[in-house]
């Protein structure tokens, strides 16, 4: 993900009525979602067709309980769903942090059922959840894939 994403990262988050749930609305506060990336706190991909960004994924590929990674956005543009772009978003991702350590973690809001079958197909496991984390009234599920422990 290059700077030059941001607006089309933004204009997808914007498109997504989910982001609205976490007060998202402006085209400001979904730049501001992304702006980790380009301080280097994390790291961003973006799926691109013919120079047109499909969806992106923002990530740390360790940090999470020191070891392990984090999925922390995924998003893909509404008329480009349920063509594999968040498969392969995510092969990419966790092909970067399994290079860095055996677990990748990540948070879906708890009334996402479509979310939570796509990661759990991928083999995420959910372990727990999380009330109020992101935003007052939302309960996150924690979800882990695994190669195994961090001690070997």
């Amino acid at each position: 993900m290059r700077m030059g994403d941001a607006e089309a990262c933004a204009a997808i988050i914007l498109g997504t009525p989910l982001w609205e749930h976490y007060g998202i609305a402006t085209e400001e506060a979904a730049r501001a979602t992304l702006a980790d990336v380009f301080d280097g706190t994390c790291s961003g991909l973006v799926a691109e067709e013919e120079g047109r960004i499909l969806g992106f994924v923002v990530y740390t590929a360790e940090g999470t309980f020191v070891h392990s990674g984090y999925v922390r956005t995924v998003a893909v543009a509404p008329e480009t769903r349920r063509r594999g772009v968040g498969r392969r978003l995510m092969d990419a991702v966790e092909g970067e942090i399994f290079n860095h350590g055996p677990n990748v973690f990540l948070l879906v809001s708890g009334w996402n059922a479509s979310a939570q079958r796509f990661y759990e197909v991928r083999g995420y496991r959910r372990v727990g959840e999380i009330a109020d984390y992101v935003r007052r009234g939302i309960t996150e599920v924690l979800y882990r894939k695994t190669l195994g422990p961090i001690q070997k």
